[in-house]
């Protein structure tokens, strides 16, 4: 019996990184739901304020780095990591410990290795 090789340098997939990121946002609505259903609206909240600093940490990060903005953005990371994130912190956590979450998953766990 021979064996296959079949590790990932010689599997190509056509599939992009935004839709990878758009499978993964989608894939995270049910627990979204399901925690607003039980723990209310406090979840919704994290989740639009995580998304706004993901996006505006991401943006500005870029432009310190003098790389083109729109691509990246637009990419879908910085609101898989928003969207995990609001997941795990708890409904109506802080302001603050979002916006600390937030700041150092992009700015030190993403972008100080290189990014995506």
């Amino acid at each position: 019996m021979g064996l296959i090789n079949l590790s990932s340098p010689h599997h190509h997939s056509m599939s992009k990184t935004s839709r990878v990121m758009a499978l993964v946002l989608l894939a995270t609505l049910p627990g979204l739901a399901v925690q607003s259903y039980f723990y209310g609206y406090g979840t919704l909240i994290t989740l639009v304020w995580a998304s706004v600093l993901a996006l505006g940490f991401e943006a500005a990060i870029l432009k310190l780095r003098k790389r083109p903005i729109k691509p990246f953005l637009l990419d879908g990371s910085a609101l898989v990591t928003a969207f995990l994130l609001a997941l795990a912190l708890p409904p109506f956590s802080p302001w603050w410990l979002t916006l600390i979450a937030i700041a150092f998953s992009i700015i030190f766990a993403k972008h100080l290795y290189g990014g995506l």
